[in-house]
């Protein structure tokens, strides 16, 4: 389960990145910019140290990153505009484990226990209770915002399930699944297209650079993007894949959804916005499930 808790923490990191880096750039160019700095930094690695990128079910995680990375990604940064991170967050977060449950169990037969359910009913709960009542807002605005949420965490959901897909793959050809690095390049070469051609369709009109904020902040800016990379489509989708290599989706996502804590807490150090007493009782409660589900 560490490295269940250490892909929470990058992506609430990422989270924090991805909302400096689109105050200085739009979501659109921090977007692509966050998973270029991934694509470059990560690829650079793997294919220096050696790592294997062509195995049996290497194609489901180029499919899981094209819907993850790509159509899910996309749907969280225009979500995050319009219903705020803390929001968007919670209902990926909550709603990918529920989606990859019932995805896991349609296509391999595999759902958790009983206790292992309800100890991930508890973390989702917490989350829930930490960040309360989403605040009001334009009707149509509202809407969209929600139906793109929803749509990042059914992204998040099957990429998550593309990992048990290729290990199954392995399994059958008797080769062992390469590690979180490999497998989280794969998931960046089918995310990155995707972001890339949805970018370029969507400024087409105004121009790239078109919600760019002046004056333009420079390193500041980028630095923001620089991190966002790293820690989210980078280090954290790294982590993320080995967690899924031993556990199964529903379990791990349930783990992820504390990332909205750790997203505030972030939030407060870097912004000063401090949480109120409604956060810690709901930290307290995610706390509480996770104990349970490590013994579940």
């Amino acid at each position: 389960m560490e490295f269940a808790f250490l892909a929470s923490f990058f992506f609430a990191w990422s989270i924090t990145c991805a909302r400096r880096s689109s105050h200085h750039h739009g979501a659109d160019l921090a977007n692509l910019g966050r998973i270029s700095v991934a694509f470059v930094g990560i690829g650079a690695f793997v294919l220096l140290t050696g790592r294997t990128l062509v195995f049996p079910g290497w194609p489901w995680l180029l499919l899981g990153g094209a819907i993850g990375l790509g159509v899910g990604d996309i749907a969280s940064f225009h979500s995050m505009m319009r219903i705020g991170a803390g929001l968007a967050l919670l209902i990926m977060q909550t709603l990918a484990a529920p989606f990859a449950l019932v995805i896991e169990y349609l296509v391999l037969g595999h759902a958790p226990s009983v206790a292992q359910m309800l100890a991930a009913g508890v973390i989702l709960v917490g989350v829930g209770v930490a960040l309360g009542r989403p605040p009001e807002g334009d009707r149509r605005h509202w809407q969209l915002g929600i139906a793109l949420a929803v749509l990042a965490a059914l992204g998040q959901a099957c990429g998550a399930v593309s990992t048990p897909m290729a290990k199954a793959a392995c399994e059958t050809a008797h080769v062992a699944l390469p590690d979180g690095l490999a497998q989280g390049f794969l998931r960046i070469l089918g995310g990155f297209p995707i972001v890339l051609g949805f970018v370029l369709w969507n400024t087409r009109a105004n121009g790239l650079f078109a919600q760019v904020r002046r004056p333009y902040a420079g390193l500041k800016a980028w630095g923001w993007t620089l991190m966002n990379g790293l820690s989210g489509p980078g280090i954290g989708v790294a982590c993320y894949q080995w967690a899924l290599s031993t556990r199964s989706s529903a379990l791990v996502l349930s783990i992820v959804a504390l990332s909205p804590l750790f997203a505030l807490l972030f939030q407060w150090f870097v912004e000063g916005k401090r949480p109120g007493a409604r956060v810690w009782l709901g930290g307290a409660i995610a706390i509480a499930g996770v104990i349970l589900l490590r013994n579940a």
